[in-house]
């Protein structure tokens, strides 16, 4: 009977699993598409929601659904910059918009896991790892942004796109042409873009998952002794 008990924990953890990837899945990709859902464009740029169901889901489903919802988020910021203007059409390239949130992904369970295991609550290990990983996701983006900025500029279709979305827009990325000026935009965007993002994923974000885990880790106990029950029962 211990197999059968096996068995059925297996599959309906397999069955859990699938809901729930599917279901982050659709969040994520509904506030990619819904206009000041999952994007909030303050002057040419958006300060993004979405890495927080991300950040959520990756929790839950581990490293490979890290690695999924990661991807998809990539995706939604890909397609939606080709309908986008400003800094934010800079997402065309997939270096850019994919690259990142794969890397995003992989390493939020492991993440929070390690801090989890050094500081032993729950609630502090979500909060601490989504800031840092938040900011972490920021600072990946941002020099692959400014990395682009050349073969925008030689794109005609690129470069006008992009000077449609302010006034100037073009002007100062032209004006980015040393290391010091693009250290100077990564930290300004860090400080204001980067700040509230991270704040959202260790307040709203953290607190949602410490819940969620909370109900989910409740349910498993009481399938568990339900079954236990039941096998000493059919034991009997």
């Amino acid at each position: 009977m211990n197999n059968k008990v096996q068995s059925f924990f297996n599959d309906k953890k397999k069955v859990k699993d699938m809901t729930l990837m599917a279901m982050f899945i659709a969040i994520i990709i509904v506030m990619g598409f819904v206009p000041f859902l999952g994007y909030i464009t303050i002057i040419g740029i958006s300060v993004t929601l979405i890495h927080i169901p991300v950040l959520i889901g990756a929790v839950f489903l581990g490293r490979k659904g890290g690695i999924i919802l990661g991807i998809t988020f990539g995706l939604t910021s890909f397609f939606r910059a080709l309908t986008s203007v400003g800094l934010d059409y800079l997402f065309i390239f997939p270096w850019v918009s994919i690259l990142p949130r794969f890397v995003f992904g992989l390493i939020i369970y492991d993440v929070y896991i390690l801090l989890l295991k050094i500081l032993k609550v729950r609630l502090i290990a979500l909060v601490i790892s989504f800031v840092l990983l938040t900011l972490i996701h920021t600072l990946m983006v941002l020099p692959l942004m400014i990395s682009a900025f050349p073969l925008a500029l030689n794109l005609p279709d690129v470069a006008s796109t992009i000077e449609s979305g302010g006034e100037g827009l073009l002007s100062f990325m032209q004006g980015l042409n040393t290391f010091d000026a693009a250290m100077a935009i990564i930290f300004s965007i860090l400080l204001s873009n980067g700040l509230i993002e991270a704040a959202l994923a260790g307040s709203v974000g953290a607190i949602v998952a410490d819940r969620l885990l909370a109900i989910f880790k409740k349910d498993e106990t009481n399938d568990s002794d339900d079954m236990e029950g039941e096998d000493i029962a059919s034991i009997d």
